[in-house]
């Protein structure tokens, strides 16, 4: 408690008018955030409005960086909705603003987030997809009744990356209310799912299209003695694999890297590996399905296993912490997080064309 009490004295002092200025510059702000960082009982809401003011200026100085995130996910800072909004537009924005836009403002704040068209609409869906909660599912859902085709493509696509988008698409797709034109879009790309579960149930409402689940492949050693076109591969990977592994500064960190894959497989273990991924699961990223008293579904690997707190990255590569209390459940998957029917994706020279471009990523000489 005296700890605490200095530390709220401390707050106090560089937030005083002896200490602080209308003026004050970048490195007292990120002193004040430091500060509140390290006190577990800070109440932001009852804080002085000097010091609101310093954090508020910290984080406009800092959008988007990880110490932004940290802020507005432990204060819960609504005045940060509207830059919450803007970051979900990025190209290449992260899974945790759209996280964070959902906790904050709630459903309300994703509606109005939607109602605005151009360039980034697109960008958004996408990163609401991340969001594995039924009321931003229903709200991406009704998108679907939309007559932009190429938004729903989009739809689709952000609902099959999270388990409750998931388990949407299918039940929309057993009761038949989902526009036929987009069933061979949802077959495969639950089809890639991390969870064995749905792969078996897509597989039995909206089985993989002959052209790309119905091709025989020719043995591992048959497919390793072919060469295919590294360029060609690289789309593949852009298509197939992108959202799982980062190859140099591509991709998303949620599967094991593949920058220098190709200094660490065989030809022939890249096939494997790809073909049947459950034969050789990365150390650390053996995958788990944890179940909360909320009736939630994580599915990914463990970051680290406390006392009081399981953090997990999830597809996606967001990284999510559980309070243990709160946790159902916690099963070990048999298979692993890459699912074998992610060959049933691509032909069979597409398939030698990737297995060629990750032969290429290899650590660069001095």
């Amino acid at each position: 408690m005296f700890k605490i009490s200095i530390s709220i004295y401390f707050i106090a002092t560089l937030a005083s008018f002896g200490f602080y200025s209308a003026n004050a510059d970048e490195a007292k702000d990120a002193l004040i955030v430091q500060t509140v960082l390290k006190l577990e009982s800070f109440d932001y809401e009852k804080s002085s409005s000097k010091v609101k003011e310093a954090i508020s200026r910290y984080l406009e100085q800092n959008v988007g960086t990880d110490e932004y995130y940290t802020l507005v996910e432990k204060f819960l800072i609504e005045g940060q909705i509207k830059n919450l909004q803007i970051l979900c537009t990025k190209k290449d924005s992260n899974s945790r603003a759209a996280n964070l836009l959902f906790t904050v403002g709630g459903k309300a704040a994703v509606i109005n987030s939607l109602q605005a068209d151009g360039e980034g609409r697109e960008y958004l869906i996408a990163s609401l997809g991340s969001v594995n909660d039924a009321d931003v599912v229903s709200v991406l859902q009704d998108l679907l009744a939309g007559k932009d085709f190429k938004e729903m493509r989009v739809v689709a696509r952000a609902l099959s990356n999270s388990p409750a988008g998931q388990e949407r698409l299918l039940d929309l797709c057993k009761t038949k209310k989902i526009p036929s034109q987009l069933e061979q879009d949802i077959s495969i790309l639950l089809s890639a799912s991390v969870d064995p579960r749905i792969r078996s149930r897509a597989a039995k409402i909206i089985p993989l299209p002959p052209s790309l689940g119905g091709e025989a492949l020719p043995s591992v050693n048959e497919l390793a003695s072919s060469r295919g076109d590294s360029k060609k591969g690289e789309l593949v990977y852009l298509r197939a694999c992108f959202t799982c592994h980062k190859a140099g500064d591509k991709g998303i960190d949620f599967g094991p890297a593949l920058s220098e894959i190709g200094d660490k497989l065989a030809r022939e273990a890249m096939y494997v590996s790809i073909i049947s991924p459950s034969q050789a699961i990365s150390f650390g990223y053996e995958g788990f399905t944890v179940k909360t008293k909320e009736g939630t579904t994580i599915i990914g690997y463990v970051v680290s296993d406390g006392d009081d707190e399981l953090t997990m990255k999830v597809p996606g590569g967001a990284v999510i912490s559980t309070d243990k209390n709160e946790i159902q459940s916690k099963d070990l998957l048999k298979v692993s997080l890459m699912p074998s029917g992610l060959v049933s994706t691509m032909t069979k020279d597409e398939l030698v064309d990737l297995v060629e471009y990750l032969m290429t990523l290899k650590k660069k000489s001095k």
